[in-house]
């Protein structure tokens, strides 16, 4: 599977939006240029332990596998194929203000969601920077 295809899966367990998708490619890009705190590759940031809840879930494999269920399903990965795609080539505009974190408030509340500056909403997301400590 090739990098493209690794981060559209990605993005296919993660949301339906395209507009987020975009936000969560971001994200994954973002933390690849920290490669001291995140992973030095998109599949060291995508596999990192705890970090992408939707990673090996069956919507995950439902997409690696391209195993839809109908075609609504392969129309928006299809979509996140091109957004991945474009993350990978380094052309995607950063739609979350250099964002290396989300959340889904909603669901859950983490200890960073508190403490990091928020730098945009998206669909069901919210979107964090981390803050460094000197």
């Amino acid at each position: 599977m090739d990098l493209s295809h690794l981060l559209a899966a990605t993005l296919f367990s993660e949301t339906k939006d395209v507009e987020d998708a975009r936000g969560i490619a971001n994200v994954i890009i973002n933390r690849s240029k920290r490669p001291d705190r995140f992973g030095a590759t998109i599949p060291d940031v995508i596999y990192a332990p705890y970090q992408f809840s939707g990673v090996g879930t069956p919507e995950f494999q439902k997409a690696v596998n391209l195993q839809f269920e109908n075609k609504d399903e392969e129309k928006i990965f299809k979509q996140f194929l091109s957004v991945a795609s474009s993350a990978v080539r380094g052309t995607l505009e950063d739609n979350t203000n250099g964002a290396d974190h989300y959340v889904n408030l909603k669901l859950s509340r983490p200890s960073w969601s508190k403490v990091y500056p928020k730098t945009t909403k998206i669909g069901q997301h919210t979107y964090y920077k981390e803050v460094f400590k000197k």
